[in-house]
């Protein structure tokens, strides 16, 4: 069995696939409307029982035609409910097989050749016993999706270049693998095991996965120890980072790490710096806010402020992993501007340069290391109006103000970065996860620069407490988003709420 989609439209396919204790995602009225539409007009569905009584696809086709029908066109954000009401119809079409793949293509006309011949090969040769999943045309460069099912988040924590296929099962192994791969591991495993049933499809999956591992960085911010909220949830902000810190490879804090500059909180930062170090080995990337450096995080002139602080981070301007093959950039961007503005100087983008060019005098090959700005002002005010799902969720729940805590002169920041070969920025300050894809013209090119900011860990200010999860891959340099957060910040659970997948070929 085989269908065709939109990739936008991957996670209404994925919920589809997933038994009866899934939660469906949330998801905008037009967007739903248009995946029914194709479902029911589109002609993207393939079948071996085409043409017999119980054709596959004549059956799907009339039941999505009825649910459309039953759906207006408006912006609406449905809530997981009503998703449900919609779709469970038709998953008594999409559910129940050993097997699940979903084939992303590339955009090149031989890959997507080869990427439609595996579609079809896999969809028709497996018969009834597996579904084969394929988006129309090319995917986004940046595809972002809300409450991503299972077989996306692992595509998310291994990022690879399309042509690639996820494979799933319903007992939840997946895997992600070149297409030319893919294709060995049907021919030779997969449609072996599918004669023997699900358990041991999922067998040969896990085993797959079991060996595909990327490099994870945890990016926490606006940690603001000293605050109430801060204090509250310390130990419950403990256990869940204990969770992911063993397989995290390097964890940045961006910036407000105190409420207040006072010396009396540095003690409880550095028992949480030395739990961090002691679970991953690895040093903490620090950066200061205007938090750290600032009365309540404000400053008029020269009053207000303590630099002397700054110091006492312990925070490197540049750190090359070596692990990782990344280089990361940090910035002050407190040490100038009133209230809560900020920005970053031309002297501290020439030191940065100067140090990273002596690093490369010493050792060439660190200048092809993937590059990281750490920063706490946004680059990019919030204020804009969002364009993608998480954004609109987040915009309509916690609003987006931008009063006296602009980041001036981020265009020249943004330039150098683009000059540096920097690929993403990460940053904080705001109290809610954001990101953006800036287009940046250097040196007679278009240098492409994710913007990624975390949110407060500690969820001050009524704020959900967030983290994110940067996936990457060294010897590509190639990254992936996973953005977690606890909306009532009182313990219900981190949930993994979006993934914003880099799929440039």
């Amino acid at each position: 069995m085989g269908a065709r989609f939109e990739i936008d439209h991957a996670n209404f396919v994925g919920y589809l696939t997933a038994d009866y204790r899934a939660t469906a995602p949330r998801a905008e009225s037009n967007k739903l409307k248009m995946f029914l539409m194709s479902l029911a007009y589109g002609g993207g569905l393939i079948s071996s029982t085409q043409g017999t009584p119980d054709d596959w696809t004549r059956q799907i086709a009339t039941a999505a035609e009825r649910q459309c029908e039953a759906l207006p066109w408006d912006e609406r954000v449905l809530s997981p409910s009503e998703v449900s009401r919609l779709l469970d119809p038709l998953r008594t079409y999409f559910m129940g097989y050993p097997l699940y793949a979903m084939v992303l293509p590339s955009g090149s006309w031989q890959e997507d050749q080869d990427s439609f011949r595996f579609f079809t090969e896999a969809a028709v040769g497996s018969h009834s016993n597996a579904l084969i999943l394929m988006p129309e045309g090319q995917p986004h460069e940046l595809t972002s999706v809300v409450d991503p099912f299972p077989a996306l988040r692992v595509l998310a924590e291994n990022p690879n270049s399309p042509p690639l296929v996820v494979f799933w099962t319903p007992l939840e192994s997946s895997c992600v693998l070149p297409l030319q791969e893919a294709f060995t591991f049907f021919r030779h495993e997969l449609i072996w095991a599918l004669d023997s049933g699900i358990r041991e499809v999922d067998r040969v999956i896990s085993g797959i996965a079991a060996r595909q591992r990327s490099k994870r960085i945890l990016h926490i911010s606006d940690l603001h120890f000293g605050t109430p909220e801060a204090e509250r949830r310390r130990r419950w902000l403990k256990e869940q980072l204990a969770r992911e810190l063993p397989s995290v490879d390097k964890v940045v804090v961006t910036g407000d790490l105190f409420d207040d500059p006072r010396s009396a909180l540095r003690e409880s930062f550095d028992e949480f710096r030395t739990d961090i170090e002691n679970i991953t080995g690895s040093e903490l990337l620090v950066i200061p806010g205007n938090h750290d450096v600032r009365s309540k995080g404000n400053a008029l002139w020269k009053f207000g402020r303590n630099a002397e602080f700054v110091t006492d981070l312990r925070w490197n301007p540049v750190t090359v992993d070596r692990e990782l093959q990344t280089v990361f950039y940090s910035f002050n961007s407190s040490e100038s501007g009133n209230f809560a503005v900020g920005a970053v100087g031309e002297r501290q983008r020439l030191d940065r340069s100067a140090l990273f060019d002596g690093e490369v005098r010493r050792q060439p090959h660190v200048s092809e290391y993937l590059k990281i700005a750490l920063v706490h002002h946004h680059p990019y005010a919030y204020d804009a109006k969002p364009f993608a799902l998480y954004e609109k969720i987040l915009a309509r729940l916690f609003g987006d103000e931008e009063k006296f805590v602009a980041f001036e002169g981020a265009e020249e920041f943004m330039k150098w970065c683009a000059a540096r070969d920097v690929s993403l920025v990460l940053h904080g300050h705001k109290h809610v996860p954001h990101w953006v894809e800036a287009d940046i013209p250097s040196n007679g090119r278009s240098r492409k620069i994710m913007v990624v900011g975390c949110g407060s860990t500690t969820g001050v200010g009524g704020r959900p407490m967030c983290y994110d999860i940067i996936a990457l891959d060294p010897a590509t340099k190639r990254w992936n988003a996973l953005f977690y957060h606890d909306e009532r910040g009182d313990g219900s659970g981190f949930g993994l709420q979006n993934v914003t997948l880099n799929l440039r070929s």
